[in-house]
């Protein structure tokens, strides 16, 4: 398991270093552990956390997809109601069959394991560079490894009837029957990896122009078993050398303990590096441009077509309409030719009358134009980039003014 989870490291790192992708640091904490269905018992999870390393490669302005590796801490408590009777057949060290009789008082089972696990989780954010919801959903598989299982009982009572001979035997500690109090022992059982559906909720806060902090709630339901096979042993071990040397199989590896499954749920923080725009594909490397004329003058057609707003047509959009990137595209190939020609870009929001964008939309257009002709090849020091930090006034009477006003000015320096 080990090996795996090393290997599966070395793959997570090779990845980010090639993607543009968005590299968080991710802490979660809750009720963690696992549920089946226990006849005559109950089963709950108790307090467990994660810590992991994880990705986000961007689709989009608001869209995502999330994985990485996360390690984590799995905690169920298992209880008996007292005086529950097992009965089971036995055969003793002389050959002799029986019937083995177990009662228990305050018998408790605290069943732990650690896991690697892999998310796979689409993400969606809100617009705006300030306070965002998000929302993950999706799936992941599970890893376990070092399971351990500490087994207590207040009092735990041993008897055998031998049908063959109408004899019950209750006091022969010496032959494993008899009586033990406060009674602590260990078990294990045998997991397998497992499939879960996963999904976490909250809200970001801008840190820094390079990060955020994502807080918010997370849950995991588990699809598939995580027992590697069903058990049919007894609870307690019969052993006839003394009722000292007894041993615990744990409820999970009874017949009446079903599948068992991931459930967890708490408060998950991430701190999130990087990028947090796709970033679209960079044609202007493999594309051959041939040689252009430099000149520092520039024909005034040509200065009008460069001071062409840039138009997004709908209610808080922000991603660059396709038929305003041609125009894009124009403006890029005169600033190559024309290398003294600098420019400012001012991004606008507006209000309907009866709505009102976000003001900080205005800063997310006048960055996506600015990386648009970034990856045209203009120096990014050739651009004053800013945004109006109110709306445009509305014109109840005229839509068209108010389409008008959802742009990126841009104005020759």
């Amino acid at each position: 398991m080990i090996g795996k989870i090393s290997w599966l490291s070395v793959c997570f790192i090779a990845l980010i270093t090639q993607a543009g992708a968005q590299v968080g640091i991710e802490v979660g904490g809750g009720l963690q552990g696992t549920h089946y269905q226990l006849q005559n018992g109950q089963d709950k999870p108790l307090p467990g956390g994660s810590l992991g390393l994880d990705y986000t490669f961007r689709l989009g302005d608001q869209w995502g997809l999330l994985t990485g590796i996360i390690g984590g801490i799995y905690r169920t408590q298992a209880t008996l109601p007292n005086g529950l009777a097992f009965t089971y057949n036995q055969v003793d060290d002389e050959g002799s069959a029986f019937q083995y009789n177990l009662k228990a008082i305050g018998y408790k089972e605290t069943q732990r394991f650690f896991a690697a696990s892999i998310p796979l989780l689409l993400q969606y954010h809100t617009a705006g560079e300030g306070t965002q919801w998000w929302l993950d959903a999706g799936g992941k598989i599970l890893f376990p490894f070092n399971s351990s299982i500490q087994v207590t009982a207040k009092q735990l009572s041993l008897q055998g009837y031998y049908p063959d001979f109408n004899l019950e035997v209750s006091n022969l500690p010496q032959h494993g029957f008899g009586t033990l109090n406060a009674w602590k022992t260990s078990a294990t059982t045998e997991l397998k990896p497992a499939a879960a559906l996963s999904a976490a909720t909250g809200f970001s806060f801008k840190v820094s122009s390079g990060s955020r902090l994502y807080v918010g709630l997370y849950a995991d339901y588990g699809l598939t078993n995580l027992k590697e096979k069903n058990g049919t042993s007894p609870l307690v071990t019969y052993n006839p050398g003394g009722i000292s040397g007894i041993q615990a199989s744990s409820v999970l590896n009874m017949a009446n303990a079903g599948q068992v499954t991931l459930l967890s749920f708490g408060l998950q923080v991430r701190l999130g590096f990087g990028v947090t725009h796709a970033r679209p594909a960079r044609e202007h490397k493999t594309r051959q441009i041939s040689p252009r004329p430099v000149d520092s003058s520039m024909s005034s057609d040509d200065s009008d077509l460069v001071e062409r707003p840039v138009v997004f047509g709908l209610f808080g959009e922000t991603a660059i309409p396709e038929f305003q990137k041609p125009h894009l595209d124009q403006v890029a190939d005169l600033m190559q030719q024309h290398p003294a020609v600098r420019i400012s870009l001012v991004g606008h929001t507006c209000g309907t009358g009866s709505e009102m964008e976000d003001v900080s939309l205005g800063g997310t257009r006048v960055k996506a134009v600015a990386r648009y002709l970034e990856d045209k090849g203009i120096d990014p020091r050739r651009m004053d980039v800013s945004f109006v930090h109110e709306n445009d006034l509305a014109q109840p009477a005229d839509a068209a003014a108010n389409y008008q006003s959802r742009r990126v000015e841009i104005t020759m320096k």
